[in-house]
């Protein structure tokens, strides 16, 4: 006798995503979307995974689409969120990338007594330029 069990729920909507699973390549644009800090208050008092779910949710798009643009499994996305697998280097900046939120980021400065401070990019190389003139109009003179 010959017992087949249906597959799970979940396989079908890996199956359907697992070309984009895997994908190196995929554009991540901050300029459009500039990176989001999260409520003081709020990571003071959360845990961990309560950031990482934090910036999952403040992001517009459900978990399964993060963990495909991170790339790692939809599972291990879960197990991230609920606090039973880390998640840290290139992946960690990736993540924070795609959600556009500082909140894993402020968690982790917050543990160590320093503060998360955006930097303007335009200023900075304001400044680069300026300095530069300033160079080329003390040679020339």
């Amino acid at each position: 006798m010959q017992c087949t069990l249906p597959p799970p729920q979940w396989k079908a909507r890996d199956t359907e995503r697992q070309v984009s699973t895997f994908s190196p390549d995929i554009e991540i644009v901050t300029e459009l979307h500039p990176l989001q800090l999260a409520d003081q208050e709020f990571i003071r008092r959360c845990s961990w995974d309560a950031a990482l779910r934090y910036a999952v949710q403040r992001s517009g798009s459900d978990d399964y689409e993060v963990a495909d643009a991170i790339p790692i499994s939809h599972s291990y996305m879960s197990k991230i969120l609920k606090g039973s697998a880390g998640l840290h280097g290139t992946k960690l900046v990736t993540f924070i990338r795609r959600t556009r939120s500082l909140a894993p980021l402020q968690w982790i400065a917050e543990q160590l007594g320093a503060d998360v401070v955006l930097r303007d990019r335009r200023a900075a190389e304001v400044a680069e330029l300026r300095a530069r003139l300033m160079q080329l109009q003390g040679e020339r003179a």
